[in-house]
């Protein structure tokens, strides 16, 4: 197991930290490697939709937060064994996942992968070796069509592979992939896109703290309704609007 990081919210907002109902701070997970979902800036403090989306939910169910990090293909583990109360970070909604943990509505519509080579590679054939991030919804996509995987803990390395030609193509969500092309549009190139690779994404919660549940799910009915949820993806995310207002 590798360490774990806490890291306060009060850089967010003042507002995110209101009198809990349960007394307890609610423990947040990421992996803070994800941008634009979630990442750390220059002094440590994260940022990203999901630092922004938090912020919103605690206030909204009156919730004391905090940040706790953990690599990605260790968050259920580390939910399910108490030392996380929700995992906040870009999971997608899964039947698998479902039978393990408990997920709140989707805050953010499915997002498809995308494959991406160095400047002038070609997308991968069945049985091509592509780098994907290991406990990811992308590496059961590539088994189960054929390709043969490298895995990486975190998609910083899965990309670092790529970068020293450890493989010629990776997948990864098609939203981070798309940050790392427009931050260096010389060096990396999409060669596939909008591959679908599972539901929507939710916070996961243990499948023993319904009242948890019920108090986030709440804050995203309103969020929602509200059209805050809208604008905020709006914010992160180009101007895509999923439109949960009028749903």
């Amino acid at each position: 197991m590798h360490p774990t990081r806490t890291i306060s919210l009060s850089f967010l907002t003042a507002a995110m930290i209101a009198a809990p109902v349960s007394g307890d701070v609610i423990r947040l997970g990421s992996v803070a490697d994800y941008a634009p979902y979630n990442y750390l800036n220059d002094d440590g403090e994260m940022r990203g939709f999901e630092a922004d989306l938090a912020a919103l939910i605690c206030a909204q169910a009156s919730l004391e937060c905090e940040w706790v990090l953990q690599p990605s293909d260790e968050s259920i583990l580390a939910l399910t064994t108490n030392d996380i109360d929700v995992i906040m970070t870009g999971m997608q909604i899964t039947a698998e996942r479902d039978l393990v943990i408990d997920f709140s509505q989707e805050y953010f519509p499915a997002d498809p992968s995308a494959f991406m080579t160095l400047t002038g590679g070609n997308a991968p054939a069945a049985g091509d070796v592509i780098g994907t991030q290991t406990g990811t919804l992308q590496q059961s996509y590539a088994t189960e069509n054929g390709y043969a995987v490298h895995l990486y803990d975190s998609l910083n390395d899965v990309v670092a592979a790529l970068a020293a030609g450890e493989v010629t193509v990776i997948l990864a969500d098609q939203a981070y992939l798309e940050t790392v092309v427009a931050a260096t549009p010389d060096t990396y190139a999409l060669v596939a896109t909008d591959i679908s690779t599972g539901g929507g994404v939710g916070l996961g919660v243990r499948e023993t703290s319904p009242v948890l549940l019920s108090q986030l799910d709440a804050a995203l009915t309103s969020l929602k309704s509200s059209g805050s949820l809208d604008a905020l993806i709006g914010s992160w995310f180009e101007g895509r609007d999923p439109n949960y207002r009028g749903q």
